[in-house]
């Protein structure tokens, strides 16, 4: 296949008028101008869109949401997987890190899903095996409290299921929940300020792992070369002690003082790009753009919305960042983090097609063409305005 009339949007720059020609699955020629390959069987003219690299989200719970949308509403787990991946591609994302949490009480006890964390995980992990549209993967999420789930945890990463790991402490008090703020929504929640304060005292008392749980739990990732990442980091402290961990990725920290203190540990540094593109934190926490522009936020993922990824690309290059820049916070930063570089995350030769056209509707972006592995998995074309009568 050649790809033609694009612009091209390389790892370091914008080639006007370019054409990528596409064999075997992998990108094999990248030029400039017009060129004729009398044995490409197919050929697409972009029209002067853009042409990225497919998007990279190493953390979406959309796959929970798309399973139980409702409370106690739960749809087969392969209807789920399908629809969802058919809309990951037609919002440019050809490579997903479906995370599924373990050990989070609070999440389970919020979904009352008929299904256990088990038979999700399995079955979800059955269907990445299969013929699928996008590359899936699982991103365990494992909660420090839960110490019930850690032989079950152990078990998944032994078996391979898991290709990227990260710990987290939902406990009050401290990473992406203050006191302050867990006072405030449990009174709008209906409690008294008493009973507030002995809920959050309840809830800090809640044992975690011990130290040797969770190096067991780190050893078998590295075992496996499963990427590691902390989440919620709130202060330098806490990300020098995931760094002294092992753990190579900062996911989603709160404060400026925490992203900071990542980026000077090279550790790589995620932010959700629904925060870029709602312009903040739905917890009054750090904004993702201003860390961006300080220099100490390297990559996006899409958290809890998949479409904000492509959108958050756009809304930062629309700001003034450079669009390779911009690009690559959402495709090959994080294929660096998770190790997966090699293969995917740019326009490079030798690398799998993976790729996505772009057109802007009045600035907002519309992939109108998902390639992976050289395969067209998703294709979309604006329709002409309709002439109304009253118009005639």
């Amino acid at each position: 296949m050649l790809l033609y009339n694009a612009s091209i949007i390389t790892p370091h720059r914008l080639i006007r008028n370019g054409y990528v020609h596409l064999t075997g699955g992998k990108i094999m020629t990248i030029g400039e101008g017009t060129l004729d390959y009398l044995s490409v069987q197919e050929s697409i003219d972009a029209k002067g869109a853009y042409l990225l690299p497919g998007l990279i989200d190493l953390h979406t719970d959309a796959i929970d949401a798309e399973i139980s949308p409702r409370r106690s509403a739960d749809f087969p787990i392969d209807v789920a997987f399908r629809e969802l991946e058919r809309r990951m591609s037609g919002c440019g994302i050809t490579t997903v890190y479906h995370s599924l949490h373990l050990g989070y009480t609070a999440a389970e006890n919020n979904a009352q899903s008929k299904y256990s964390r088990r038979e999700i995980f399995e079955r979800v992990y059955a269907l990445t095996r299969q013929r699928t549209l996008i590359n899936n993967k699982i991103h365990l999420r494992f909660e420090l409290s839960g110490i019930d789930a850690f032989e079950t945890a152990c078990d998944l990463l032994q078996k391979g299921y898991v290709d990227l790991l990260s710990v987290m402490d939902h406990t009050p008090g401290q990473g992406q929940v203050s006191v302050d703020s867990f006072i405030r929504m449990a009174v709008r929640q209906g409690m008294s300020e008493a009973e507030a304060w002995l809920d959050l005292a309840e809830k800090q008392a809640t044992p975690t792992l011990s130290p040797d749980q969770l190096n067991t739990l780190l050893d078998l990732a590295r075992i496996r070369s499963v990427a590691v990442a902390s989440h919620d980091d709130d202060t330098a402290e806490k990300v020098d002690e995931m760094y002294a961990a092992g753990i190579r990725i900062c996911e989603f920290p709160v404060s400026m003082e925490a992203a900071r203190r990542g980026k000077e540990r090279g550790m790589y540094v995620i932010g959700g790009s629904s925060n870029v593109l709602r312009g903040g934190s739905l917890s009054g926490n750090l904004g993702v753009e201003t860390a961006i522009r300080a220099g100490v936020i390297d990559s996006l993922c899409s958290d809890y919305y998949p479409p904000s990824l492509l959108h958050a690309v756009f809304r930062l290059a629309g700001n003034g960042l450079a669009l390779p820049e911009a690009v690559r916070l959402a495709t090959l930063h994080p294929a660096r983090a998770v190790g997966i570089d090699s293969l995917t995350g740019s326009i490079e030769t030798g690398k799998q097609a993976d790729l996505i056209l772009v057109d802007l509707s009045e600035g907002t972006p519309l992939v109108t063409h998902t390639f992976v592995n050289g395969h067209l998995v998703a294709q979309a074309t604006l329709q002409p305005q309709p002439e109304l009568a009253w118009q005639a």
